[in-house]
């Protein structure tokens, strides 16, 4: 794959990664043809969360470069991956085949139209296939956190992501753990960034068992609520005058 070894590249390409051996054999070669095909100069960077597999050995021997994470969480390991990212533009997705990688050509194609772009499963063309409650469970989240928060984005907690890189220097996140993606989007959306979203279908991994705990997950969710709605309610969001008539925000 491109690794823009001749300059810093168009894209960098992010994959948080805890024992995903099995799946990056087969993910990176297929990621690998889809940048080829758009003809990007582009990194593929693996943030490995100290796998016991062979993840590390099996990223490197298929061209990507390696970081590890110092901070925990999946929020330690974007953090770790944008630190060694050089493209303009970076993109995030998971490396056990739930983010297809034929779906990078879509982001690449808008990226134009935000600041932001989201893969999103709760937009017209959208599709998530999982299990009942957890499919439940993420609606609910998402439209709690929407609603609460008054954000223009209906998947919130989508993690396969395109940003223009100025973005996140300048938005600086902290969260630990999946709560990072909601934390970005109240930052960037304060400082007056643009979101968009396109549809894409979420499907199950295909092996090794999910890192996401459900009731974890959800709690992580409740917690971070409070913390996101002072940041978003705060006078520093640029948009905080016109949603001072309308909102759906408490005042």
């Amino acid at each position: 794959m491109t690794d823009g070894r001749l300059g810093p590249p168009a894209l960098s390409v992010i994959i948080p990664a805890l024992n995903e051996a099995e799946n990056l054999r087969s993910l990176l070669p297929a990621l690998r043809e889809t940048l080829a095909d758009l003809e990007l100069p582009a990194e593929v960077i693996v943030a490995d969360g100290d796998s016991w597999d062979a993840t590390p050995a099996v990223a490197q021997e298929l061209g990507a470069l390696v970081v590890t994470q110092v901070a925990p969480g999946y929020g330690g390991a974007l953090r770790a991956g944008f630190a060694a990212a050089r493209g303009e533009y970076l993109l995030t997705m998971d490396g056990d085949w739930s983010h297809e990688p034929e779906v990078v050509r879509a982001l690449w194609a808008a990226r134009s139209k935000a600041d932001i772009l989201i893969a999103s499963r709760f937009i017209p063309g959208g599709q998530a296939e999982m299990g009942f409650f957890r499919g439940v469970l993420s609606r609910v989240l998402n439209v709690t956190y929407r609603r609460i928060l008054d954000l223009p984005v209906r998947d919130l907690s989508s993690g396969f992501r395109l940003y223009r890189r100025q973005i996140l220097a300048e938005i600086a996140p902290q969260a630990t753990d999946f709560d990072v993606l909601q934390e970005i989007l109240v930052k960037a959306v304060g400082c007056g960034f643009t979101v968009g979203e396109v549809p894409f279908c979420y499907r199950p991994r295909s092996a090794g068992r999910s890192h996401v705990r459900l009731l974890r997950f959800a709690a992580v969710y409740v917690r971070t609520l409070w913390r996101m709605w002072r940041l978003r309610n705060s006078v520093a969001s640029a948009d905080s005058d016109s949603r001072t008539v309308g909102s759906r925000i408490p005042g």
